[in-house]
This record gives structure tokens, sequence and C-alpha cells, in this order.
């Protein structure tokens, strides 16, 4: 059980960029190998059966920012067989980034808004310094970078511009001189920073915010549910905008997780990370950075249809098991699964009808694979700035006579089986 929550609540990435080699070098701590340790045998246990599933699978050519594949829990039922429903496993994987080129990622615009009350005061304020400075020296001249910071009140340090030596040299120069008095105002700090994001001319496309605070929030709005609908409200998508990212660093054992747990959540992408000592800086940065970096893929989604030849045997969807899942009036589903990092894989569960023998005029050819269901993926490939929307693969099994039933794929059965625990725990 333990299990299947950490998998249904974790992003993996197989690999982080090389650029983000200085931030993970310096983090190898007794908690990060007691982790590696106790994941081992099941991180081994996925690779072999993501193996597995490539062999069965469709997918596009490998030049797209985004591959997908259909694996089936079952290759075959026979038609005498009394399943009368199956489930297939929709898997996108996003490509990796090509070595040793910042521009061939997609730009960036980042803001900073950090916590500058009286309790950030010493070393707190100091490991924010250094890893600003480590932040600023990622950023290329193509990326865009501001700093809010807030007290009592928020105020603009830093305008978000692109970066040049000179810029980049000016913004060291005012991160070293910052001190800290005052209270808390979060809200402050998050509005002026979505404030400075949206106020960006021609933006670009990946655009998120860093917040970094050490306590509770006591000046402006200090509620928790008032926080957070400020963040759905201020980074939340429009009909003139798309939504901005957040990604949260509670410093200290005293600060409010649950809080900033669901400002992260406020809009896809973000994340929260506990900062309780030293070295767990620069891994947390790191890792917020390389997904931020990373980003291959944008307003991605996936339209599940019954394939034609399977709807003229009655198939229907019965379930597309994702909570963001919409069922359309035609019986497709349309799925909104977000932006991807790169190297992330993502899954989701798909359960159809089967067809079965009705009458003499519908007959079902036992000797090749039924296409049941299809996938049709769009998304904005950010690194060759282009929309794609004509990815289409289809997901089969054999109705041969008999009862007949294959093996079972493992990969697949245990996607469903993360989603029945999910659904347990959050009931």
């Amino acid at each position: 059980l333990t299990l299947s929550l950490e998998f249904s609540q974790t992003i993996y990435h197989h690999q982080q960029t090389n650029m983000f080699t200085s931030f993970r070098k310096s983090n190898n701590t007794a908690n990060e190998q007691e982790d590696t340790s106790n994941t081992e045998d099941f991180v081994n246990i996925m690779e072999e059966e993501i193996n597995s599933a490539q062999s069965v699978a469709s997918t596009i050519h490998e030049t797209s920012a985004i591959r997908v594949k259909i694996t089936p829990k079952h290759d075959t039922i026979g038609l005498d067989d009394p399943h009368t429903s199956t489930e297939f496993c929709a898997t996108m994987t996003a490509r990796d980034l090509p070595e040793d080129d910042d521009f061939a990622r997609a730009a960036v615009d980042i803001v900073v808004a950090l916590d500058v009350s009286g309790s950030m005061s010493g070393r707190k304020l100091e490991l924010c310094k250094d890893t600003l400075s480590l932040l600023l020296r990622e950023l290329g001249t193509q990326d865009r970078f501001g700093l809010v910071v807030f007290g009592d009140e928020a105020k603009l340090e830093i305008p978000t511009s692109k970066l040049t030596k000179a810029s980049k040299s000016a913004a060291l120069s005012k991160i070293k001189a910052l001190r800290t008095s005052g209270c808390t105002n979060i809200s402050g700090g998050i509005g002026l920073a979505a404030q400075e994001l949206q106020a960006v001319e021609s933006p670009h496309e990946v655009r998120t915010i860093f917040l970094l605070t050490d306590g509770h929030a006591n000046r402006g709005i200090s509620d928790k549910d008032g926080i957070v609908s400020l963040a759905k409200g201020c980074l939340g998508a429009t009909n003139e905008r798309r939504e901005i990212s957040i990604h949260c660093f509670g410093y200290g054992v005293d600060h409010d997780r649950e809080m900033l747990g669901d400002i992260s959540k406020a809009t896809e992408g973000g994340s929260y990370y506990f900062v309780d000592k030293d070295s767990d800086v620069s891994s947390a940065f790191g890792d917020a950075l390389g997904g931020v970096l990373s980003v291959v893929a944008q307003n991605t989604s996936i339209t599940v249809r019954v394939s034609e030849e399977a709807l003229a045997l009655g198939v229907t969807i019965l379930d597309v098991k994702h909570d963001k899942a919409v069922k359309q009036a035609d019986g497709s589903f349309v799925v909104p699964v977000g932006d991807f990092y790169a190297e992330e894989s993502r899954d989701v569960i798909l359960e159809t009808t089967l067809p079965v023998r009705r009458d003499s005029d519908t007959n079902i050819n036992s000797n090749v694979n039924l296409p049941l269901v299809s996938v049709h993926l769009s998304y904005l490939d950010t690194i060759n700035k282009k929309l794609v929307t004509n990815v289409e693969v289809l997901g089969s099994i054999a109705r041969p006579d008999g009862n007949i039933v294959s093996k079972t794929n493992q990969y697949v059965a245990l996607q469903c089986i993360r989603i029945k625990t999910t659904k347990v725990i959050s009931e």
C-alpha cells in the first residue's frame, strides 16, 4: 500500500539534465541513500515492466516531444471467456533534452517571491542568497528573471527581464544586499510575483514562481483558504492568459506545510519542498529548477474514443480512470494531463466493454487483433515551438474462439492497483 501511494504521488524523472549536476553532487545525504535502498526493488520491477510493455506497444517517431503507446491488460481474451470488459494503459513518455545545448530547451520566465521577514534572518537568508546565485548561474540569456521580496509588504526588488552579463551582475549585487524585517505577507508576495509575470510582453511558454518562506502568514490574507484562492485567481488560466505554476519551499519545522502544499497545487506543474536543514536547500532547488528548465511539452491532452471497427460491434468506454477526465456527448473522453518534463512518463487507465458474438451477420475475425480504442494526443512542443495534433495510436486485443486468456501484463495490473489504492486512501 505504501509503495503504491508513493508511486501515485511521485513523477519519475529517470535522469536530470547535465546542467543540474552542481546541485545534486553536493547533496548525497544519508536520507537520499536510505530512500534509494527502500525503493530499489520497486523501481527495478517498474523498469522491467516498462521494458516489457514497450515490446507490445504502439509508438510514434522518436523525434516527437511525446511518445504514446497503448498496452492491454490481456493481449488475448477468448470469446467464450466470462470477461465482459478489459483495461488498457495509455502511456505517454516525453523525450530527453539534447545534451550541452541550453538553447535546445524552452526559454523560461521565473520570478522568485522571497520571504525577508525577521524570522528569516541569519543562516536562512544566507542560504537563500546562495541558492539564488546558483539559480542565476543556471539561467541563460534567453531566460527572464525577477525577484519579489516580502515582509510586512511585498516589494519588487528586481524587475523581470532577460538576463545579460550586466543584468546578472546587478541582480547578484541586489541579492547580496538584502536584509530582513517585519512579518510575513505571503499573499502580497504571491500577488506581486504573479502581477510581474502577467505584465511581461511576449512571455515565454514556460513561466513559474518560486515561493520561499519560513513561517505562517500573519500579514495581508492570512488564512489558508484565502491564500490558496488568491493563488488560483492570480495564477490560473483565463481566455487571455495561460496558467503559471508555483513551486513552494518551506523552511523550518514550524511552517504551515498544509498551506504551502495546497498553494503548490493551485495550478498544474507546481511542487512543494520541506527544507529542514542546510543541505536540503540546493537539493530542493535543483529538483524544481531541473523540472522547470526541462519542460518539453505543454497543454497536453488526450482524447479517448472507441475505434470505428469496435463501435460497430457495440464496444463502449466504461471509464477513464483520471480525476480530470471529461466524458463527451459522443461517448469519448477528453483528459487534460498538463505539462511534461524531459523523460517524464505518465499513465492513464482506460476500461472498455468487450465485443461479443451476437448474430451471424456480425463476425469477429479471431485471427487478427481487434482495435478497441484509439487515443489522440495533442500538445504544444516547446522545443520546436509548434502545436502537435496529429498523433493517434490504437489499443488492440485478440478475440479468438474458446476461453483462452493470455497472461496479465504486470505493468498494466500495477497501474490498476495504484488507481484503486489511491481511491481507497482518498475515501
